[in-house]
């Protein structure tokens, strides 16, 4: 199916400020304004992940009283019960607690239900077996929200369920002892879309501060992120937040794994001791994985994460190796079958299939591989007699879980996400379920069917280089919620076009008058007589290294590619607009003409305000933080109580302007930078001010413009880099932030010292404990070569001169343009 191109609107402005603070290309800077990086700030804490940014395991409101239970368990040597799935988000999770609460002590043991014959989720057979094993605690890892009669068995045998999941909750919740899911509303965690092993982490990161020692401890934390970032990726949670910083440095740790088991898989796969992508653990590690939890067994894959012999491990790696390749086999028949059940029909909204053939474990890949296919949701169903199994995937903007909830009445069980979900239902429902989804799509528009290729950056053929690579791999790790960018060109030469690969099933090109630039193009051989009419070509594509010409020859890996392809403008989704664009937007439009009063050399008891002081709005930038929009009454209590606290605002006298007039919008106080001059006027415009005054104009003390900017002067960098140094030669790895806690300046000195190479963190969260390795220079080392510094330094040196030309502006009759200043 011919895909619609969309190009996203120009943010000129912002791009501009993140290219010029971060001296990135124009091309990097507009994907990032995009993407919806505003700041600086927050694209280089994007562009830099630091595990110095991950939260506290303590802000789930039920971590304290998860700890406090398995601390007793640890003392009165209770049984624990790590009760996992057989997905690979699943299995790692299991592996991980399992690894952890072994190491610090606790007498653990382990179990995943099998597919076919217990299905997901937690299973009352299974739990009487593990009260009749003595288990007195059982923790769900990936799972166990859904499972509120399974709870109330669990608790009149007398076991403890400690519930850890990911999944969007139901509105009655099982009476566990405690639950840790972020997508709880009152969690009290602020990332919501950890994966499960994200979730199993926190857990085991509260319990390594909470009851570590020297052996076992926040130390220890790093080496467990390899588990966490192939379990992340397996999930295709956003990679975004926590998950991107877990993911990064998880795949870094997994280069040299301390986990023979993942060591020996990674050699099965070729890619031991190797740089690695999350792509490559995604579609080469993760489904080795899921192959045996889907054909067989998952504790295979969990044994191989367990296992400490090599021997032992490289067997179990090679099985699942077969085992995958087994499953690839009966994907191709289920998926010829499928092709041929949906082409004998018109092509409906949704695609909904059925066979008493296909093997339930395979259905959800092949619904995937439907969906590429088709461009549409696409639900499969194993009949077994009377009842049924489905597993469903969806497309953008059709929220899969909540259609499905639509046909709760024909549905025995169900859940998942707003992208795919897994249900049950009975076989003689099928062709009413089929029905009863697709009266449901015809509400949708028919655009939502319509596949879109989203474009990230148009691109000329000479701007495709080597350091454009470069750059754009620093948005890595791409995944779901972080996708690779994909530019395009438009009308770029063909040099020539051929067909390559042992079955001709891919396409080579060479791009440019000379044939200078390379494309691949896979499985569009049969492509090459309708392309290889053209003499220039739309093209859509990512950037990769060949790495048969060198390791700086860059190819373009194509995505799509036309003779002429249909470009269209993509709105702005709502989440991406801010002040900022309303502001960019604003600008080509008509705006009212803007009034300045100036009343800097004015004392507040001199300000000439309207009587109808409701309409009066502040910006008010003396205050400490940030600076915000406040109502006059909000500002005339602050202020009046912060002079004298015995003055009630009423007894103020002021100078009033009898009439109503139109509203009036107050900047209170020196704004701090241009950022801050900048959203203040944009605030008061968006609620309809067009006139404003400058009031309470000082000089500020250069303290509080540098804490504004982020900025550490490099003699407190100095001075805290010896500190760091002092604590490394009596012992290294160290802990560093107990007595005394981190400061913020202390935890920008960190994350500069992260990126310059000198320091590395092993665990704990800056907010609390951390514990570091100190890494010598191998060179002497360049401050301004940390984006961090380098950033903070020219924002400082921008606000400087802001203020100061702020301050020396001059109001005429003619007014001022804040645009300009």
């Amino acid at each position: 199916m011919k895909r619609t191109w969309s190009m996203p609107q120009a943010l000129g402005r912002t791009s501009e400020i993140l290219r010029e603070s971060l001296g990135i290309s124009p091309v990097v800077a507009d994907i990032l304004a995009q993407r919806g990086f505003r700041q600086p700030e927050e694209a280089i804490e994007f562009l830099r992940p630091t595990l110095l940014n991950l939260f506290s395991p303590f802000c789930f409101h039920d971590m304290r009283r998860v700890v406090e239970r398995l601390s007793l368990a640890l003392k009165q040597k209770e049984k624990v019960l790590v009760y996992g799935d057989y997905d690979v988000d699943g299995v790692t999770s299991t592996t991980l607690l399992y690894k952890v609460l072994s190491d610090l002590g606790f007498q653990a043991v382990t179990y995943i239900p099998h597919r076919q014959d217990e299905g997901y989720g937690l299973h009352s057979e299974a739990i009487e077996r593990a009260a009749k094993a003595g288990v007195s605690v059982l923790i769900t890892v990936d799972c166990g929200v859904t499972a509120v009669p399974e709870v109330v068995l669990a608790r009149t045998l007398g076991i403890d369920v400690i519930i850890t999941d990911h999944h969007e909750a139901p509105e009655i919740l099982p009476e566990a002892f405690a639950i840790l899911n972020p997508k709880l509303a009152n969690s009290g965690y602020p990332f919501r879309d950890l994966a499960g092993v994200g979730v199993a982490f926190k857990l085991a990161q509260a319990l390594l501060q909470a009851l570590g020692n020297h052996e076992v401890g926040i130390h220890s934390e790093i080496k467990f992120l390899d588990l966490v970032a192939l379990g992340t990726i397996a999930d295709l949670v956003p990679l975004v937040g926590e998950n991107r910083i877990f993911v990064h440095y998880g795949l870094l740790q997994m280069k040299e794994t301390l986990h023979t088991g993942l060591g020996a898989l990674l050699e099965e796969c070729g890619l031991r001791h190797k740089p690695l992508k999350a792509g490559q653990i995604g579609f080469v590690v993760a489904p080795r994985i899921n192959a045996v939890g889907r054909m067989d067994s998952a504790r295979v894959g969990l044994e191989l994460l367990l296992t400490e012999d090599l021997e032992r491990a490289n067997e179990l790696a090679h099985l699942l190796t077969q085992e995958n390749q087994s499953r690839q086999e009966i994907e191709q028949v289920i998926l010829a079958e499928a092709v041929a059940l949906v082409e004998r029909e018109p092509l409906p909204r949704v695609i909904v299939l059925s066979s008493n053939r296909w093997h339930h474990g395979v259905i959800g890949i092949v619904a995937s591989r439907l969906v590429e296919r088709y461009y549409r949701p696409v639900f499969m169903i194993v009949e077994e007699g009377e009842e049924a199994k489905g597993s469903a995937r969806g497309i953008s903007g059709y929220p899969v879980l909540e259609q499905l909830s639509t046909q709760a009445h024909l549905l025995t069980k169900f859940g998942g996400h707003r992208a795919a979900a897994g249900f049950s239902l009975r076989s003689d429902d099928i062709e009413r379920f089929r029905a009863g989804l697709n009266k449901q799509a015809s509400a949708f528009e028919e655009t939502l069917f319509q596949e879109e290729l989203k474009i990230d950056r148009h691109v000329s053929l000479d701007a495709i280089t080597g350091p454009l690579l470069h750059e754009l791999e620093q948005m890595a790790p791409f995944g779901f919620g972080n996708p690779g960018p994909i530019l395009a060109s438009k009308g770029i030469p063909v040099h020539s076009i051929n067909t390559v690969g042992k079955e001709r099933s891919h396409l080579k090109f060479r791009f440019g008058s000379q044939g200078e630039q390379e494309g691949i193009a896979f499985r569009q051989g049969e492509r090459l007589q309708e392309l290889n009419c053209g003499t220039r070509l739309d093209v859509a594509f990512s950037l990769d290294w060949n790495t048969f010409r060198g390791p700086e020859d860059v190819q373009l890996m194509i995505k799509d590619i036309q003779v002429e392809a249909d470009w269209r403008e993509r709105p702005l989704a709502v989440k991406e607009v801010s002040s900022h664009v309303y502001q960019e937007i604003a600008a080509t439009q008509d705006e009212a003409e803007m009034e300045w009063l100036d009343w800097r050399n004015l004392q507040r008891a001199e300000w000439p305000l309207p009587s109808n002081k409701g309409r009066i709005w502040v910006w008010d930038a003396t205050v400490g933080g940030l600076p915000g929009l406040q109502t006059w009454n909000e500002f005339l209590e602050v202020h009046t109580q912060a002079e004298n606290p015995l003055t009630k605002p009423a007894t103020l006298k002021l100078n009033l302007i009898q009439e109503d007039e139109e509203g009036l919008g107050l900047i209170h106080g020196l704004p701090l930078t241009e950022e801050d001059w900048r959203e203040g006027v944009e605030k008061l415009r968006q609620i309809g001010i067009t006139r404003i005054a400058l009031a309470g104009f000082q000089t500020i003390h250069e303290e509080r413009i540098r804490q504004r900017c982020g900025f550490v002067a490099r003699e407190e960098l100095i001075g805290i880099y010896r500190a760091l140094l002092s604590q490394a030669k009596e012992g290294n790895p160290f802990r560093w932030g107990s007595d005394p806690k981190i400061t913020r300046n202390g935890q920008i000195a960190l994350k500069i010292f992260e990126e310059l190479g000198l320091i590395r963190c092993l665990g704990g969260t800056s907010t609390n404990e951390i514990s570091l390795e100190w890494v010598p220079a191998q060179s002497k080392l360049d401050l301004d070569s940390s984006l961090r510094y380098r950033n903070a330094k020219k924002w400082l040196d921008r606000a400087k001169t802001f203020q100061r030309e702020l301050l020396e502006t001059v109001l005429d009759k003619n007014g001022l343009d804040w645009k300009d200043v």
